[in-house]
């Protein structure tokens, strides 16, 4: 996107970034700390802040541990703050080499922003997988989405999501309503009017031989009643474009991220609404690169934040699956960071 600033912010790692805004105006990044897509053993969530509006970023702490098993990864997570200003993460994993059975969910809580951590397993919930945001809600409760594979028709298997809450701060987690099946990423919104969105990456119906990434791209559910009941959603990107993010703007537009990874097109576009998700908006790119393999290029996962000044802070992530799939300006895994202002690029028609 012309105009807007990019930042290589954490090299070598950064990937599945999580942005947050800290109390005192810190601008956090929960990301996943090895140069993979997932594999690497030892490895986990790690906490990253900018003092500086999303330019210049430093190491804060280790978020998630394995002490039960060395060689383990830590890697799919949410983060939010609870009614404390606490930060709260839930991250599951793997076994080296992405083994199953899933390890223990782990519930991360911090009291002093991201110093030290306290952490615990969620036992009751032994095959669940966190992503995206936990909101904090105006009773004080926590809401996330979780995911989990589950019988599907004609003895296949499938994934549902649920939204779990938790009413001591995120010490503890119960289910709070099913949302839909044949889904599993899903990123949570609820708007200042009290209504929920819900933005669900679909599993894949009729594969297009390959050549794009599985999944059937993004749905988006609502609900009128505080989470408890969504309707049928619709559609809202193609297969290919998808790991969505959803963020409310200071002037009541809905800022909504995809990652794309169409031949082409890698890399992150979006989408606006005027109308509180009614209408969008045609996507428009934020930055690319004209790979064409997602079994070569790894990229994506948009998270953002806007500031005070109204400036947008996206976080994204590229990196080679393969050699030569790197960006052509920077060929390791890493964070990028793009800064930006939403009124400078009217909502295209």
């Amino acid at each position: 996107m012309s105009g807007a600033a990019f930042y290589i912010a954490i090299d070598n790692r950064g990937v599945w970034p999580n942005l947050i805004l800290l109390p005192g105006g810190e601008v956090c990044a929960f990301i996943y700390n090895h140069p993979s897509h997932g594999y690497g053993s030892n490895s986990d969530i790690e906490m990253w802040v900018s003092k500086d509006s999303g330019c210049l970023w430093q190491f804060r702490s280790r978020v998630s541990a394995h002490d039960e098993e060395p060689n383990a990864i830590r890697m799919n997570h949410a983060a939010g703050l609870n009614a404390r200003g606490e930060p709260v993460v839930l991250v599951s994993g793997y076994h080296e080499g992405q083994r199953k059975p899933l390890l223990p969910l782990q519930c991360c809580i911090s009291p002093d922003l991201g110093a030290t951590w306290h952490r615990h397993h969620l036992p009751a919930l032994p095959d669940r997988i966190p992503y995206g945001r936990i909101l904090c809600l105006p009773d004080g409760a926590l809401a996330c989405p979780l995911y989990r594979s589950c019988p599907g028709k004609n003895g296949l298997k499938s994934t549902a999501v649920d939204i779990f809450e938790s009413r001591d701060h995120g010490q503890s987690w119960t289910l709070r309503a099913p949302l839909t099946d044949n889904a599993n990423e899903t990123y949570l919104l609820r708007l200042r009017n009290g209504s929920w969105m819900a933005s669900c990456r679909m599993a894949v119906r009729d594969s297009l031989d390959n050549a794009l990434p599985h999944g059937s791209g993004e749905r988006l559910f609502r609900s009128g009643d505080e989470g408890r009941t969504w309707d049928q959603g619709r559609p809202v990107s193609p297969q290919g474009q998808e790991n969505a993010h959803l963020l409310e703007l200071h002037d009541g537009r809905l800022l909504y991220s995809f990652t794309s990874r169409i031949p082409g097109l890698f890399g992150v576009v979006y989408r606006m609404s005027r109308d509180a998700g009614l209408t969008w908006s045609l996507p428009v790119v934020l930055i690319s690169i004209p790979a064409r393999d997602w079994l070569v290029t790894d990229c994506g996962y948009p998270s953002s934040v806007q500031l005070p000044d109204r400036t947008i802070v996206t976080a994204y992530y590229f990196g080679p699956k393969q050699p030569g799939g790197g960006l052509p300006w920077h060929d390791r895994y890493h964070m990028g960071v793009a800064r930006w202002n939403p009124d400078c690029w009217p909502d295209p028609v």
